[in-house]
C-alpha cells in the first residue's frame, strides 16, 4: 500500500539523516516528532512484537551518541535513571520467571521514557532549537486535527487514502455521545497529542513568530485544534484543556494580543455554548464528576471501568508492593497506577516525585522572573500541567505513540529549567 511504503521511505530517509548528517543528533528530535503523525503504523519484528519509526529514530540517534561520543549538555535526572533501573531490573526477573512476548513488548514501550530522557542530555537548547523543535510539534498536532476533522467530513475519501475501513463514530442524536475515531491515526487516543499545541501557539505568539503573526492564522489553528478536540470526545483532552485556558486568563495582562483576555474569553464562551447546544454538556461534566468519584453511567460508560481497574491496581499494590511485573496488570489507564502495579510501589514514588520536582522548578523560576520575561516559563509550566494530569488520570506508556510525546515534552521542559543561562535561552 502506499502510506505502508511511505512509512518505509519516510524512516529510512530519517535513519540517514540522524545517522549521517552533521546535525543529525540535533535533528533527531524532530524526526521523533515528525513520527507522530503515524500513529499506529509499526513495524513488525516478529508476531507480536513491533517497532515504532519513534523508536528506531530514538535508537538510532542513542547508537550516534555512542559512537561519536557526542558533548553532553545536561545531568540525567537521578529520578529517572533510579527509574529506568527498577524498569531493567524488573524485565530480567520476568524473563526468569514468567517470560512472554508481551513482556517486552510493554517494557520496550514504558522504557521510551528513560531513553528520550537520555538522549535529551546531548540536545544543546538555544532559543531558536527550542522555537523549531515547538513549532514541528504545532505542524504535527494541527495536521491530527485537521485529518480528524477531514475524516469527520469526508470519512471515505480519507479512509481510502490511509487504507481503513470509513467508521464515522460521532453522531449528535440523541444523549450519547460517540466520538471521532482517528481510524487514520489508529485510535481516538490521538487526541491526547493536540492539547500542547495551545502553549505552544502562546510561546510562538510570544516570541513574535511568523506562524502566529496573522491573527487570522492564529484563529485559524486555535479553532481547528479546538474542534478536533471537541470531535473526539476524549475527556482528558478536554480537562487539560480547560485547565490551560483558566491559567492563561489568570496569567495574561493584554502582553501579547490587543485585549487577550477578551479574545480568549470570546473562544471560551463559544465554545461551552457549542457544547450546550449539542446533547454532551452532561460528558464534558462527568469529567469533574468523576474526580470526585461520582460516576455518571449515562455520560460515563467507561468511567465505572476505569474506576474498577484503578481499585483493583491499588489493592494490587497493597497485596505486592514489590509489583507482578511486566504485562501483568493489563491497562490501568493510570500511568502512575501502572508503574505502582507492575514494578513496585517505590518506582512509583519515585515516578510521581520526578513528575512533581519537574513541575516546581518551572513553577519557582517563573515566580522569581519578572512578568516579562517569564513568559516561556509560564508555557512550560503549562505543559508540566498536561504532562502531570496524562500521566496521573490516563494511560499512555504501555502505548509508545501516547508515551513518547509525554516523555519528549517532560525532557525538553526539565532541561530547559536546568538551564543555568536561562535569559539566553529565553
Amino acid at each position: 500500500m502506499i502510506i505502508n511504503l511511505f512509512v518505509v521511505v519516510f524512516t529510512l530517509k530519517g535513519l540517514h539523516n540522524i545517522l549521517f548528517s552533521n546535525d543529525g543528533l540535533q535533528n533527531s528530535i524532530k524526526w521523533i516528532i515528525f513520527s507522530f503523525i503515524l500513529g499506529y503504523r509499526t513495524f513488525t519484528i516478529i508476531p507480536g512484537l513491533m517497532i515504532h519509526p519513534i523508536e528506531v529514530f530514538t535508537y538510532a540517534a542513542i547508537l550516534r551518541v555512542m559512537i561519536f561520543r557526542e558533548t553532553k549538555y545536561y545531568n540525567m535526572p537521578v529520578s529517572i535513571t533510579l527509574l529506568g533501573m527498577f524498569f531493567v531490573l524488573t524485565l530480567i526477573i520476568d524473563c526468569l520467571s514468567r517470560f512472554h512476548i508481551f513482556v517486552i513488548l510493554e517494557f520496550k514501550s514504558a522504557f521510551i521514557l528513560y531513553l528520550l530522557f537520555f538522549l535529551m542530555q546531548y540536545i544543546y537548547l538555544t532559543e531558536r532549537y527550542l522555537k523549531q523543535t515547538l513549532k514541528v510539534y504545532l505542524v504535527m498536532g494541527s495536521l491530527i486535527s485537521v485529518l480528524g476533522i477531514c475524516e469527520y467530513i469526508f470519512p471515505s475519501t480519507v479512509s481510502l487514502i490511509f487504507n481503513f475501513q470509513s467508521q464515522n463514530q460521532f453522531s449528535n442524536e440523541g444523549s450519547s455521545f460517540h466520538r471521532l475515531a482517528f481510524l487514520f491515526w489508529g485510535t481516538h487516543l490521538a487526541a491526547n497529542l493536540i492539547p500542547p499545541v495551545f502553549p505552544i501557539l502562546l510561546f510562538l505568539k510570544a516570541k513574535k513568530d511568523r506562524i502566529t503573526a496573522n491573527n487570522y492564522v492564529l484563529t485559524f489553528l486555535i479553532l481547528v485544534n479546538l474542534f478536533s478536540i471537541y470531535l473526539s470526545g476524549n475527556r482528558i483532552s478536554w480537562l487539560n484543556l480547560t485547565v490551560m485556558l483558566l491559567l492563561t486568563i489568570i496569567h495574561y495582562k493584554n502582553q501579547l494580543l490587543p485585549k487577550l483576555k477578551p479574545y480568549i474569553l470570546i473562544l471560551i464562551t463559544a465554545f461551552i455554548v457549542y457544547i450546550y447546544s449539542q446533547p454532551v454538556e452532561g460528558r464534558y461534566f462527568s469529567i469533574f464528576k468523576a474526580l470526585t468519584g461520582e460516576i455518571d453511567q449515562k455520560y460515563d460508560s467507561s468511567g465505572a471501568n476505569r474506576m474498577a481497574k484503578a481499585r483493583m491496581a491499588l489493592e494490587s499494590i497493597k497485596s505486592n508492593p514489590l509489583g507482578t511485573g511486566w504485562s501483568s496488570q493489563g491497562w490501568v489507564h493510570s500511568d502512575l497506577l501502572q508503574i505502582s502495579s507492575t514494578i513496585g510501589i517505590i518506582p512509583g514514588i519515585i515516578f510521581l516525585y520526578s513528575l512533581i520536582s519537574s513541575f516546581l522548578k518551572l513553577l519557582i523560576k517563573y515566580i522569581q522572573l519578572e512578568s516579562v520575561e517569564n513568559t516561556s516559563l509560564f508555557i512550560g509550566s503549562c505543559l508540566m500541567v498536561y504532562i502531570l494530569v496524562s500521566l496521573i488520570l490516563n494511560g499512555n506508556i504501555l502505548i509508545v505513540q501516547c508515551g513518547a510525546p509525554l516523555a519528549l515534552l517532560w525532557a525538553l521542559m526539565r532541561n530547559y529549567s536546568q538551564s543555568i543561562l536561562i535569559k539566553k535561552i529565553l
